[in-house]
Order: structure tokens, then sequence, then C-alpha cells
């Protein structure tokens, strides 16, 4: 489906006793990105798909508040059931005929989660780092390659110890054409799966809950998900109650009433709480013979194993990007027809009697996210201990995330819950953390602290406890944190090798070309060249040969000497790094790291301006680099400072570029002529509505990580080796380029005779 399209009418099957569903919220629409494996216009069993239909938005303002509970619940459906439905997903097999498994929705961006005996069958345990299984998820008209990072069935049979009455088997959901039930007692918990989408593509996610199990209570909730009807793969959505909890603390399953029919095929489909508006559950089972079934509750997401590197870390990475995803689109309106959860926990009264309103909560969320994970289950628990004043009892998961801990600060029996809420947005930001937090991320996480608290109208006592507590924690903090070590000066020359590309002007989509390589020594030695003009598309091939000599020329033990690649302006967005010199390897720029250095700079005419390019370079591979946007403001274009400006700017900044691509060589030879020998941009045009607080987020984060400008080369190549693996949390850098211009290393003179060996 193109940008732009409107979906047709798309049929609805619903439960006996679901009422109708009027206007809802818009869903996002597909991006074009995506490996779209083959089209799903008719599904290769002869199911043909219905496309969605697009809604519109909720009069603005509306609240649910007036009628009676049926009416006010009918409103909230209203709102509430367009937007799960939008991020309900189908799981095909990857087999030939992509048979239906069962049912997933967009947990966050490129992840989707299911249940265990949808996405692996056998019903083996699939750990993280084990081999994955391929399957195909089906959104709107598409169906998209997707690999199971992580599924845990624990086998057929109940919870163990727990029983389950006089109620007859349950069956778990097997969503296949015909599938037949897992036998009594169904699956037992956790019966998830999560599945990451190989390609980036835009979609829109589901609201998961922050709050223990045990603030459920007998809400009505709607379940979702897809199923074959007479051919056709239809929307499916019911309603029911939530009669009851199995295990300690109700952290297991979730039963659910008989109100309502449940088919087979709707298996690791979303459960929403409809008076919450949050996603509390994943529909696993089915009774057997009759109305009613069980889902597992969304904590038992946090029996995710955990990985030695907090980085690596799926659980984090998964509920990081989740609270980011809502957290940045309320914040960024670049869309007029965006409607996103937030908006709707406010039109539904969700946040009645709560301490902080559906936009602060989504705003808190989104700024603990930016934060390191906790050190621990057990130092969160200390964190949640102590602003609540006791121990939580009776949890069946221990929280693990900074959004579990606030989740447990929910209905206190005694205290104020805003003032719970803001101290532990204070013992979060200062807390000891497995990696240091950026100062900046802290600082914002404080200052939304203190505007709230002064906001909400509390005390000044509290609120100087508040700033007393910080000033206390962040100086016991940095007593024990040993200064950073390795940004001295005075790293060895390394080999460099170089590609020049050189246009034709009489030939535009023709190039002649040089490969040299630059000893320790500094002298250039010219590997190959070709002045008869190369296509394009015929590079790679020609210059895999040339490329591989030098780099076995500059490469040593521990050691991968990057490419520079020298253009001029006007050839800025030449993509070498996306080259595959060995049709069955990686991609160059995942393999080495690739700069871009320019053939044309600015004449250093002025003394004085090749001596601020110097010493900026000098303090950048010294210092800690600080990067700054120049081009963007709150996902909006702006444009460059002036040179005046430029040149008295701080020498340790690092200039990015976010929304330059069009403009980025005259944006570069500015930066040049104005002192800056080091810049990231992007390298491909974003959409004006594109919010792109993901880049303002990952080059910070990036940059640190590097340590100076040195480890700049490396760290972007990592980026990218990381696109290549289909890794979420990286895909904003698929088009970060690095200009790495060293003046203490000028190019090969292009009139410079070079001599081939």
């Amino acid at each position: 489906m193109r940008r732009g399209e409107r979906h047709g009418p798309a049929p609805r099957v619903r439960g006996r006793r679901t009422g109708r569903h009027g206007r809802g919220a818009r869903g996002r629409r597909a991006g074009r990105s995506g490996r779209v494996v083959r089209g799903c216009g008719t599904h290769p069993r002869g199911c043909a798909i219905p496309r969605r239909r697009v809604r519109r938005r909720p009069g603005k303002g509306r609240t649910v508040t007036s009628g009676g509970a049926s009416e006010q619940l009918a409103q909230a459906a209203e709102i509430l059931v367009p937007l799960a439905e939008e991020a309900t997903v189908r799981i095909h097999g990857a087999e030939a005929g992509n048979p239906l498994l069962g049912s997933g929705f967009f947990v966050a961006p490129n992840w989707v989660l299911t249940c265990a005996h949808v996405a692996r069958a056998e019903g083996e345990v699939t750990l993280v780092g084990a081999p994955r299984k391929e399957v195909r998820v089906g959104y709107r008209d598409q169906l998209l390659a997707g690999v199971v990072e992580w599924a845990q069935p624990s086998g057929p049979g109940g919870i163990p110890g727990q029983s389950q009455g006089n109620d007859p088997g349950y069956g778990a959901g097997s969503a296949g054409q015909g599938g037949a039930a897992r036998g009594p007692g169904g699956w037992a918990a956790p019966d998830l799966a999560l599945i990451r989408l190989v390609d980036p593509l835009e979609h829109p996610c589901v609201w998961l809950t922050e709050r223990t199990a045990k603030g459920y209570t007998t809400n009505p909730v709607a379940y979702f998900g897809w199923l074959p009807l007479g051919g056709v793969l239809m929307p499916y959505s019911g309603r029911c109650v939530i009669s009851g909890q199995l295990g300690v603390g109700g952290g297991g399953l979730l039963r659910l009433s008989n109100d309502d029919e449940m088919p087979q095929g709707l298996s690791g489909g979303p459960v929403v709480d409809l008076v919450r508006g949050e996603v509390i559950g994943v529909l696993q089972a089915r009774r057997a013979e009759r109305d009613g079934g069980l889902a597992v509750s969304i904590q038992q997401l946090r029996l995710l194993p955990t990985a030695e590197n907090p980085a690596d870390d799926l659980y984090h990475r998964v509920m990081t990007a989740h609270d980011l995803y809502h957290a940045d689109h309320h914040r960024f309106l670049l869309n007029r027809d965006f409607y996103g959860w937030t908006e709707a926990h406010s039109e539904i009264g969700a946040a009645a009697g709560r301490a902080l309103t559906p936009g602060r909560r989504t705003a808190l969320l989104g700024l603990l996210a930016q934060l390191p994970p906790p050190s621990g289950a057990r130092a969160l628990g200390d964190v949640v201990t102590e602003v609540r004043g006791g121990a939580g009892q009776g949890f069946a998961v221990a929280p693990r995330a900074w959004r579990d801990g606030l989740g447990l600060l929910y209905d206190l029996r005694r205290g104020s819950e805003l003032e719970a809420v803001l101290r532990y947005a204070v013992l979060a930001a200062t807390a000891e953390h497995p990696r240091p937090a950026q100062e900046s991320h802290e600082r914002e996480l404080w200052e939304w602290a203190q505007s709230t608290a002064a906001d909400q109208g509390l005390s000044m006592l509290f609120r100087n406890s508040l700033i007393g507590e910080r000033m206390s924690r962040l100086r016991a903090r940095h007593a024990v944190v040993p200064p950073q070590a390795g940004l001295e000066p005075g790293l060895r020359a390394r080999g460099e090798a170089q590609l020049e590309i050189i246009p034709r002007g009489w030939e535009p989509d023709r190039f002649d070309w040089r490969v040299t390589v630059s000893p320790e020594s500094g002298e250039v030695d010219c590997v190959h060249e070709d002045f008869r003009g190369t296509a394009v598309a015929d590079l790679p091939a020609r210059l895999a040969a040339p490329l591989a000599e030098a780099f076995r020329r500059c490469d040593e033990p521990g050691y991968v000497a990057a490419l520079q690649l020298a253009v001029p302006g006007s050839l800025m967005a030449f993509a070498a790094d996306t080259w595959r010199l060995d049709p069955d390897g990686g991609t160059l720029g995942a393999l080495r790291p690739v700069v871009v250095r320019r053939t044309d700079p600015p004449p250093d005419t002025d003394p004085a301006v090749a001596e601020e390019r110097l010493s900026r370079w000098r303090t950048l591979h010294r210092l800690q680099p600080a990067a700054e946007v120049l081009d963007c403001e709150d996902s909006q274009a702006q444009p460059l400072p002036e040179d005046a400006e430029l040149r008295a700017r701080p020498r340790e900044m690092l200039p990015v570029l976010c929304r330059s691509s069009g403009a980025a060589p005259e944006a570069l030879h500015r930066l040049l002529r104005c002192g800056y020998s080091v810049a990231l941009w992007r390298r491909d045009p974003i959409e004006p509505r594109q919010v792109c607080s993901d880049l303002h987020r990952g080059v910070p984060q990036a940059v640190l990580a590097a340590r100076t400008a040195a480890g700049l080369p490396a760290q972007l190549a990592s980026l990218r080796a990381a696109v290549a693996e289909g890794v979420p949390e990286t895909f904003w850098s698929g088009a970060l380029a690095l200009l790495y211009d060293d003046p203490t290393r000028p190019l090969p003179g292009t009139d410079e005779l070079l001599e081939t060996p």
C-alpha cells in the first residue's frame, strides 16, 4: 500500500454480545520501509485480507462522563477499540503457503508480542541468543519478515500448585485452521514470545500497563485477534470481564468470563482494560466447548532472561522502546490526524483520582525510559520500599524496569501518591546505574519533578526536601565514581585506506576513482586507480580487489583500518558504506569504519581559521565531545546558526545535522569554514511530520560510548552492524554519516603524481 492511500471498509467480526463500535482513532499509515515478503491481498489458502478502515479521531474535547456505566463503557470502547485493532497483527508461518498461526500485536516499534505456542508451535524453549525461527507478520495487506527473538512456554499443564477448580479444561488456542487444543490446563505461563521485524516499519503500538497485577479489577475488557471465516481472514473483537486470577498475586493468568465467544485463531491477541485504557494481558486459551478463557498477564514479560550486559537486556530494550514511542508521539504533534493512547486516556477519564494526568504520566515514563536500567531487581525494590514506606507483598514477578517500580506506587494505602511518584523520580535520576546516565536526561527528569510539584501546589517544605535529597544523593554518588580514563591525547597514528571518487561532469552517472593507503609514516601509496569512467552500479565489483589489498596493508591484529571516502561536496550523500564487496558478506560500513572527507574543502587562506580548525580537532580527541543538533528543535527544521555564532561555540562541541540532508553540501561546507572537521549528519531525508527524537537521543549516547572523537568511526561501524542485524533500537542510525576530515593528515592532492606499484 502506498503512503497516502486510504483503506476500504473493513468487515469486522464481533462476539455475540459485543456492542457496535463507532468512530475511533486513526492508526498510523505503514511506511514504505519493511521487507514485504509477499502481498497479502489474498491469503495463500484463499482467504482474502480485508483492508481496515482509516478512522477519524473522536471529537476533540469530548470526555466520557455522561450517562450511566453502560453508556460510559460504550463510549470508552468507541475510543479504545480502533486503537487496539490497528496494532493487532496476524502471525503466519514462513513455509510455503504461509499458514495462519495466530494473532499478535505491536508493543514497541518493530516488536510484536504473541503467545509462545503461536510463534513456536513445536513448544520448545527458545532462549535469547539461540537460533531464531523465521515467521511472517501480517500487517494490513502486507506479509513482513520477522524472527522469534524469545519464546518460552513451560509446556502443557496449569500453573504448578494451582487448581483450576471445577472448570473444564482449557485449550491453548492453536490458531491454525482446525488446530487442536493442547489438552487440559492449557499452557502454563509465561507462554509468551517476542517477534522482531527484520526491517524498520512505521506502525502504531498498544499501551502496556505498568501496574501490578494486584491492581487488576473486574473491569470489562476487550480482546482482539484474527480468524479465518468463510475463506476470508477477519479481524475479531469480543467483550468480557476478568472473573479471577491464577497464581501468586495474580501475576500468572487472568480468567476471562464466559460473556462472549472466543473462537480458535485469537491466541496471542491483546486484552484491553476498557476502564483503564491499557493492555493487561495476552489471550492464551479458550475453555473447551464453551465461552470464556485465559489470558497471560503482561507482568510475565518480566520473566525474560537477564543479560550480562544491561544494554543487551531484551526486556529493557522493548520496554524502553515502548515508553519512548508513546512519549515522543504525545510530545511532538507533527501530524494533526494522529490520535494516540494518551489522548484516549484523557477522553475516557482513565486518570480520574490518580496523581498524574495522562500527559504527565506519559512524559514521566518517557523520561524514566531515557535512564539506564536499575542495577538490579533488588536495588529497584529498595527504592520502591523507601518511597512506599514498606515493602510490597504478594507480587508474583519482581519489578525489573523503572516503569515497573512506578506501577507499584499507585493506590497507596497511606500517604500522598503524588509525593511518592515525585520522590521516586528523584531517586531514579540519582540512583547508581550499571552504566553512566546522560547528565541531560537526569536533569530533564529532575526538572519534570520540580515543575510538577510546583504546578500541583505541593508545599514548600516538600519541594525543599526533594532538593535536599537530590543534592545529598548526587554528592554520595560522585564520591565513589572514579574519574574517566582513556581520554588522554597521543593516540598512535595508524595506517589508513582512502577511496577517492571523482565525478565526470560530462557523464553524471559515471565516476573515476583512486584507492590509496597512508602508512604510519604519512607517505601515500597508490594501490589502484581508474580514469575510464565506471558506472555507479559497477563500482562495488570493480573496487572489491583494490580495497581488499588496501585493507590488507593497513589492518593489524586488533585493529581494523577505517576507509576514508574522499568526495567533493556534491557527492556528500555517496553511500559507499552500503556496498557489499563480497556478495555473501555484510555491508562495508558494518564490517569496518567508513568516514567521509571533502576533496574540495574551503581554502585555509586565513592562518587563524586553520589554527582554530586544528585546535578544535585536538580538543575533540582529548575531551568528551558534546553533541549538539544544530538544524532541528522539537522535530521541526531550524536554520543553522550564523557563522559568527558557530565560531563562538565551545571547542568540544560536535555538530549534528538532523534535517539538512538536501542542503548537506552547503551546511557541511559552512561547518568546515567555521573550523569544524568532525560532524555527524543524517544522509537520507525524512518526512516533515516524522518524529526524530530517536536520533536526538541516540547520537549523544553513541558519542558518550565513543569517549572521544577518535572512537566515533568505530562506534558508527558498530551501529551499522547492529542495523544490519536488525536491532530495532539502532534503526535511527541507518543513514547516519560521519565527516572526519583530519587536518593533521591531509588527503593526497589531486594534482600530485602517485606511483602505481
